[in-house]
C-alpha cells in the first residue's frame, strides 16, 4: 500500500482508541514514534524470542513519568510495545532516540489496560501479513531506513520522521525522561544500589565493571555493576532467599536452581586468598575501574539472554525487575525470568556528578564516614588521605593507605591469638578480614603494631582467663557488633601498608596493619 494511502496515527490516538473498544475486538494501527529502553532480545518459555521498546511523541504527556490506565484520559508517557519473532535476530535492535515506524501493530486489552504487541517473522495463517517495522537514525537526517523487517518496505513519510527527530532533541530535557522521578510527582521503580530494600523488585541504572561465568556452575554468569553509590553494610550473620512471589509475576523455578548452584558465595571483583593476595600483573591492571563504589553482584543463568545480547564490562545498562537476596551480610542481585535488560545506554550524567563529587571530598563510605559513626580508633596519620580497598588492591605495592572499614571475622580464636615468642615472651599474631563498600581483604596485625592497636595490652598466654583476655575479649566484641541494619556496624580508621612476600619462584602480596590504635 502507498505510502500515502496508510493511516498513521499519534501514540494518543493509538491509546484512546484502544480503551474505547471491547476486549473482544480487534485493531491492529500503523504509527510513527521515537524510541526509549528497547530492551535486549530475550527468550520466552515457547520457541519465540521476544523483546520490548517505548516510544513517544509529541502527543503524550511530559510533565512527569506515567504509567496510564484503564481510562481513556489517563495517557502514559510512553507506549510499551513487545515484539514476537521465532527467529531472534529479526528483531529490532533500536538506539534511544531512534524513529520506528510500525505497520499492523496488534492493539488489544490486557486486565482491562491496552497493550501493544508487534508479531513479526513469516505470514500469519490464512495469509494475513504480520507487523513490519522500518527504523530510522535519531542522530542524523538520513531519509532511508538502517534498518527494517521487509525487503519491500513502502516509502516513509520523510516530513514526520524528520519531525520526530526534532522532537526527540527537545524531549532530552523533559521531566519524565528523568530516570529517578521528579518533584511533580511520577510513579518510578528506580533505585541507587544505596537505595536497595531486601527482597524489593527494582530497577538500576548502573555501568558493568566486571563480568564472568562462575566456575563449578552450570551456565550461571556474574555481572558486578556500578552505580557510584554503597551497598548498606548489612550484619554478617544476615541470610535471606529470593522473594519467591510477587502478586502479578509467576515463579520460574529455574531462579531457585541458579540459587542453589551458587550455595550461598560472597562474590568480589578483587577476591582475597589467606595466603595474600596475588600480584596482579600492570598490564592487567583495569585503571579504569572507579576507585568508590559498590560492585553490586548480579546473578543469571546464561540461558536468559540470547548469547549475543548479555550485556558486557563497561557497558552502561538500565535492569527492570531485578530481585535480591542477601548472603552473609552481602547484598545479592538477581536476574528472573521478568528481568529485562535495555543495552547501551549513555553515562547519566547525575551519577558521575555524585561520584566526582565523592571523589573531590574524598568520601571513601557513605554509611561510616568520621562523624556518622562511633570512634573506635585513631591513627598517627590524620592528615592522610582515606583510600577505598578497591583502590588499594589495584595500586602497586610497596605502598601505605588509611582505610575506613568494618571488621568482619578475626583469626584465630582468642585463645590462640598469642604465641610463644623468644625468651619466654608471648607476640601477637593476629588476621583481620575488613570490608568497606568496594571490596573485601584479609590485613596482618602482628608484632609492636599489635601492641599498639590493642592499646599497650601485653600479649601473653591466653589459654586460660585472665583480666587480659576478658579485656581483649571485650575490643574484638566492640569491632564486632553489627546487630541491625545500616547504622549499627563499627566503621574504623585503618592504616595498611602493603608490601611483596617472595618465596623461592612466587610473590604475593601482603597487607599489615601499621600506625593505629584502638580508643
Amino acid at each position: 500500500m502507498p505510502e500515502a494511502a496508510m493511516r498513521y496515527k499519534t501514540c494518543e490516538e493509538t491509546w484512546r482508541e484502544r480503551c474505547e473498544v471491547t476486549a473482544e475486538q480487534k485493531q491492529y494501527v500503523n504509527v510513527y514514534g521515537v524510541v526509549r529502553d528497547a530492551t535486549a532480545v530475550s527468550k520466552t518459555r515457547g520457541s519465540d524470542s521476544k523483546m520490548t521498546l517505548k516510544v513517544y511523541d509529541e502527543t503524550t504527556p511530559t510533565e512527569a513519568m506515567k504509567f496510564g490506565g484503564r481510562d481513556a484520559d489517563d495517557i502514559p508517557s510512553e507506549l510499551t510495545i513487545v515484539f514476537f519473532d521465532q527467529n531472534p535476530f529479526e528483531l529490532p535492535r533500536p538506539a534511544d532516540g531512534d524513529v520506528i515506524r510500525i505497520h499492523r501493530l496488534q492493539a488489544q486489552l490486557w486486565e482491562g489496560r491496552p497493550q501493544f504487541v508487534a508479531k513479526t517473522g513469516s505470514m500469519l495463517q490464512y495469509g494475513h501479513s504480520k507487523t513490519s517495522w522500518c527504523l530510522f537514525r535519531g542522530d542524523d537526517d538520513s531519509e532511508e531506513p538502517y534498518s527494517q523487517s521487509s525487503v519491500k518496505a513502502s516509502n516513509p513519510d520523510v516530513k514526520r520522521v524528520q519531525a520526530l527527530r526534532a522532537y526527540a532533541r527537545k524531549a532530552k530535557t523533559m521531566p519524565f525522561m528523568n530516570e529517578f522521578g521528579n518533584a511533580a510527582g511520577g510513579d518510578t521503580k528506580m533505585r541507587r544500589i544505596c537505595d536497595i530494600k531486601e527482597k524489593e523488585f527494582f530497577d538500576i541504572y548502573c555501568l558493568i565493571l566486571d563480568a564472568h561465568f562462575v566456575e563449578g556452575t552450570e551456565g550461571c554468569y556474574v555481572m558486578y555493576v556500578w552505580d557510584g553509590t554503597d551497598a548498606p553494610p548489612l550484619p554478617s550473620s544476615m541470610t535471606t532467599s529470593l522473594s519467591s512471589t510477587r502478586e502479578d509475576i509467576p515463579i520460574d523455578e529455574r531462579d531457585f536452581q541458579v540459587q542453589s548452584e551458587l550455595d550461598k558465595r560472597k562474590f568480589y571483583p578483587h577476591g582475597f586468598n589467606l595466603g595474600g593476595q596475588d600480584i596482579v600483573p600492570e598490564g592487567e591492571m583495569n585503571t579504569a575501574l572507579p576507585l568508590i563504589g559498590t560492585a553490586l553482584p548480579v546473578f543469571m543463568h546464561s540461558d536468559k539472554l540470547e548469547v549475543d545480547e548479555i550485556p558486557a564490562p563497561g557497558e552502561w545498562v538500565k535492569i527492570r525487575n531485578l530481585n535480591t537476596q542477601i548472603v552473609r551480610g552481602q547484598l545479592q542481585g538477581f536476574v528472573r525470568r521478568e528481568t529485562s535488560f535495555i543495552r547501551n545506554k549513555t553515562p547519566l550524567q547525575p551519577l558521575l556528578d555524585a561520584y566526582t563529587l565523592r571523589k573531590g571530598e574524598n568520601v571513601v563510605t557513605s554509611w561510616g564516614m568520621p562523624g556518622h559513626s562511633t570512634t573506635l580508633t585513631v591513627t598517627k596519620h590524620p592528615n592522610m588521605r582515606y583510600s577505598t580497598i578497591r583502590e588499594m588492591l589495584m595500586m602497586k605495592p610497596p605502598m601505605r593507605h588509611k582505610l575506613r572499614v568494618i571488621v568482619r571475622g578475626v583469626s584465630p580464636n582468642l585463645v590462640d591469638m598469642c604465641q610463644p615468642g623468644k625468651g619466654g615472651t608471648y607476640e601477637f599474631g593476629v588476621r583481620f578480614r575488613i570490608i568497606d563498600g568496594t571490596d573485601s581483604v584479609d590485613v596482618n596485625l602482628c608484632g609492636e603494631e599489635a601492641k599498639q592497636f590493642f592499646h599497650n595490652v601485653v600479649p601473653m598466654n591466653l589459654k586460660k582467663p585472665s583480666a587480659t583476655r576478658e579485656r581483649l575479649n571485650n575490643m574484638l566484641s566492640t569491632l564486632l557488633k553489627h546487630d541491625s541494619i545500616e547504622d549499627s556496624a563499627a566503621w574504623i580508621d585503618l592504616c595498611v601498608m602493603q608490601y611483596i612476600v617472595r618465596d623461592g619462584k612466587t610473590a604475593r602480596r601482603a597487607f599489615q596493619v601499621f600506625g593505629t590504635s584502638m580508643i
